[in-house]
């Protein structure tokens, strides 16, 4: 593999921090959660956050630590949901990583959020729609941008993260 590190991106509930857990394992590589490595070192859960010091302040956080991963070598990255929406971001992960978009249907992000325990703190609302009108609109708003970074795109709805592990490997083997 080129790049000698890999990146989950991807929507909310779509797989990423536990297909990065298997992935981590089966690759004898660290596993660094964005989200979980910002809270830690924010001090607080997102959405606390965000409440307090707005989005913008919560992306400038979080491009700052992957810029930082950046510069380090094997290693299996679970980014946020919305590490994409700056160009900067982007440009190093097309650069630095071998990138896996890990691709879910509305329906079935729907149905994974409103399962995790996770999503009130660790997800706070990204507009003042519904969730349901939320997730579609912002979909549509982030999925160009996913795709044009991505080396790999794997939808979730129906595969096992076994499976999904194996065609990570697979592809960024032969990368």
């Amino acid at each position: 593999m080129k790049k000698g590190k890999i990146a989950l991106i991807g929507f909310r509930a779509t797989g990423k921090s536990l297909v990065g857990k298997i992935l981590a394992m089966k690759t004898h590589w660290p596993l660094v959660d964005m989200d979980k490595e910002l809270i830690a070192s924010l001090g607080q859960d997102i959405d606390s956050y965000v409440r307090t010091y707005g989005w913008e302040s919560f992306r400038e956080a979080e491009s700052k630590l992957l810029h930082a991963l950046a510069e380090r070598e094997r290693l299996v990255v679970s980014t946020g949901g919305g590490v994409i929406e700056r160009t900067v971001n982007r440009e190093k992960l097309k650069e630095q990583f071998f990138v896996v978009w890990l691709r879910a249907s509305p329906e079935t992000i729907h149905a994974r959020l409103l399962q995790d325990p996770e999503t009130g703190a660790n997800r706070p609302p990204l507009t003042h729609l519904p969730m349901e009108n939320e997730i579609e609109e912002v979909l549509r708003r982030r999925a160009p941008l996913y795709e044009e970074i991505a080396d790999l795109i794997l939808d979730t709805d129906d595969a096992s993260p076994e499976e999904l592990v194996s065609r990570i490997i697979l592809s960024a083997a032969s990368s």
